[in-house]
């Protein structure tokens, strides 16, 4: 009897050690897109800042034009990627920034969609509470970052695609957001993140996984060793 759990529970460990890598499902990834466009943040007075997007390019009005290259963990041709509207809706502070050892960071809520410029076919829409912008003190680059795994952040999903809509609901939700040549150094303006403007961005939106293989064999090599063990009981007590 044992040998065949022994079997069985081989058989178990081959099939979970054959399986394919489980990584972070890329919702979406993108760069930028053909033609200028400008994000900005306002400061308020000294207490709050806004972020939004905007371009001259026609049908772009209020957006940044950005080129999905990954959508659904599906990798876009390099001939084919998808021209996209990147839009900031009310992205505002909702707190006090901060500055911890050359490290300025700030809570901010809002939504940013990316849309088909002509349809307006919603690719993915995010809306998130207390995503951090961050970034060097005295930098060019600030990253909009946010994680519904991390304690006080919210992250959601909204989407038509067919490609997107499977990860809608995964456990964890998460996305980066970077903004590069920032045309004045990253700093404070009182409790919140000074002005700047950035022509130049990428970014990337992920979900959750499921557990990493190794770990799933180690639990498995577990089980075959209490297995192991089970038998060589029956083993010993047969011989007795």
């Amino acid at each position: 009897m044992h040998s065949r759990l022994i079997r069985f529970a081989i058989a178990g460990l081959v099939s979970l050690a054959m399986a394919p890598s489980a990584n972070a499902a890329m919702i979406l990834s993108f760069g930028v897109g053909t033609g200028p466009g400008v994000k900005t943040a306002t400061a308020s007075g000294t207490t709050s800042t806004t972020l939004t997007t905007n371009s001259a390019v026609p049908l772009y009005g209020g957006a940044f034009p950005v080129l999905i290259t990954t959508i659904g963990n599906q990798t876009q041709p390099l001939n084919a990627a998808i021209a996209a509207k990147e839009t900031f809706v009310s992205v505002t502070s909702n707190g006090n920034a901060s500055n911890v050892g050359g490290a300025i960071s700030q809570p901010f809520n809002g939504t940013i969609s990316f849309l088909d410029p002509s349809t307006s076919f919603n690719y993915l829409t995010i809306n998130f509470t207390n995503a951090l912008l961050r970034g060097s003190a005295g930098g060019t680059t600030v990253n909009l970052t946010g994680d519904n795994s991390l304690a006080g952040q919210i992250v959601t999903f909204t989407s038509s695609d067919p490609r997107v809509i499977p990860f809608l609901n995964d456990a964890v939700r998460a996305f980066d957001i970077g903004l590069t040549g920032l045309s004045s150094p990253l700093a404070l303006n009182g409790n919140t993140i000074a002005n700047f403007t950035s022509t130049n961005q990428g970014g990337s939106v992920s979900s959750s996984v499921i557990p990493e293989p190794a770990s799933v064999v180690m639990a498995s090599t577990a089980v075959l060793a209490g297995l192991g063990c089970f038998g060589w009981r029956r083993f010993r007590s047969s011989s007795l």
